[in-house]
């Protein structure tokens, strides 16, 4: 069960990348789309991510934290950490490939690309804890 803990705790590599990866893009898209002042950008971004964003963050963490625990609890081999990232994304991704398709919005593109980037810089850490 500690092994799980740990391995759920390496989840802040997922968010900082999202979060980073949405800001920038959500600030440049403010800034030179939408036209607002840089002030204005930097605020109203922030204020997305974090006020709008909170329903996304909750949801995230439980079912990731939930996914971690599932699948690093039967497969604990370091040969199968790709395979249970992939899943991982896989799973957690879905919702937002089926909004892209429907709304049209590349919002959902960025976070898909993050949270795979996330999930590739996390792979370190938990070799590092399997081992």
């Amino acid at each position: 069960m500690l092994l799980s803990l740990k391995i759920v705790l390496t989840n802040w590599v997922n968010f900082l990348v999202i979060f980073i990866v949405l800001y920038l893009v959500g600030f440049l898209s403010a800034l030179f789309i939408d036209g607002f002042s840089f002030s204005d950008a930097l605020v109203e971004t922030l204020f997305a991510l974090l006020g709008y964003g909170m329903i996304f963050w909750i949801g995230f963490f439980i079912v990731i934290a939930i996914l971690d625990t599932l699948l690093f609890s039967f497969k604990k081999e370091p040969v199968y950490i790709n395979n249970n990232l992939y899943m991982e994304w896989i799973i957690i991704s879905s919702p937002f490939i089926y909004w892209l398709i429907k709304y049209n919005q590349w919002g959902f593109l960025v976070a898909i690309l993050a949270f795979i980037l996330g999930q590739y810089l996390r792979r370190p850490y938990i070799l590092k804890i399997l081992e």
